[in-house]
């Protein structure tokens, strides 16, 4: 398996994850005609430097890009994006309708935008950018589009759908017509919950499998077992300590390590940097300042994984 492709495409807008939940508390004075929020910034260099705890040992605590190469990075286009079904949920001819389908673009940087007059505006562009994926068609990655429509791989992950049999987690984008793409790795991947009625809440601790989605994969064959420890070791190894407390994820089999991120439930996951024996759990951040939760949307778009690590210099995906 190739290391995944850093998605240098970030979104500039990236900023507006959750902005649903804070326009109304940094809003401006309003006028009757135009909505004003007041919005921190994404990217402050000053913000950033303390948003992680500093670690006794300075090598481990990673260095973000500058604020600066931040806002060089081109703008992720939004494309509109169709609803997901559930296998055996599917509309009759929906596949063929999508793919008659134009392509279009409702957000980048040439002059496609939302309205952003009114507060409603400003909470659906919101909505928008949690929803935009970040990847398209990754196979063997996360989903390939083979597994929604295999009832084995819901039977194996516990993946729910909301009341009306749709995957809330992906999209389908038209970005070719003819061309139906599944998205993945939205914001909203993590963070939609389905209630127990089938409703579904956004910008909640998700109930999306993630481990054991991937885990799916895993044990499936799709990738060789040095790519597996590699992919454990890239995300999870802490080489400035001796020993190394993850070095155990080298000597564990395949499927140990399949058994391993099972285990762990939905709503909480390995996050990189982390364990998979100590899960992110989404709950625990709530008390983030506000430039810190936009700042941590960012850096979930991909450039978390430009960082380096002094004073050897390597990045996130080098250790």
């Amino acid at each position: 398996m190739k290391p995944r492709t850093i998605g240098l495409m970030a979104l500039a807008a990236c900023g507006l994850l959750g902005l649903s939940a804070f326009v109304s508390h940094g809003q401006e004075q309003k006028s009757d005609a135009v909505f004003r929020p007041a919005i921190p910034k994404t990217w402050d260099d000053k913000a950033m430097a303390t948003l992680e705890v500093p670690l006794a040992n300075p090598i481990g605590s990673p260095k973000h890009v500058s604020a600066d190469y931040y806002y060089k990075i081109p703008v992720r286009p939004i494309y509109k994006s169709y609803a997901v079904y559930a296998f055996g949920h599917e509309p009759t001819g929906y596949m063929d309708w999508l793919k008659r389908q134009e392509p279009e673009i409702v957000w980048d940087d040439k002059g496609h935008a939302p309205p952003l007059e009114t507060e409603a505006d400003w909470i659906k562009a919101g909505r928008l950018v949690f929803e935009a994926p970040i990847h398209y068609n990754l196979n063997p990655g996360i989903t390939p589009l083979e597994d929604i429509t295999d009832p084995a791989w819901y039977q194996a992950t516990g993946t729910p759908s909301d009341g009306a049999g749709r995957l809330p987690f992906y999209s389908f984008v038209v970005r070719k017509k003819g061309q139906v793409d599944l998205g993945t790795e939205s914001c909203a991947m993590c963070h939609t919950r389905i209630m127990r009625d089938g409703t579904t809440v956004k910008g909640a601790q998700g109930s999306f499998p993630f481990d054991t989605v991937v885990m799916f994969s895993f044990g499936k064959g799709r990738f060789e077992s040095q790519d597996i420890h590699g992919f454990e070791r890239g995300t999870f190894a802490v080489p400035w300590l001796r020993p190394d407390p993850q070095a155990i994820l080298d000597q564990l089999s395949v499927n140990k390590i399949v058994a391993t991120h099972e285990a762990i439930p939905p709503g909480v996951m390995a996050r990189h940097r982390s364990s998979p024996y100590t899960g992110f759990d989404w709950r625990e951040r709530q008390t983030l300042p506000r430039c810190h939760r936009f700042a941590t949307a960012a850096l979930n778009c991909g450039p978390d994984a430009l960082c380096r690590f002094e004073p050897r210099g390597r990045r996130l995906g080098q250790l």
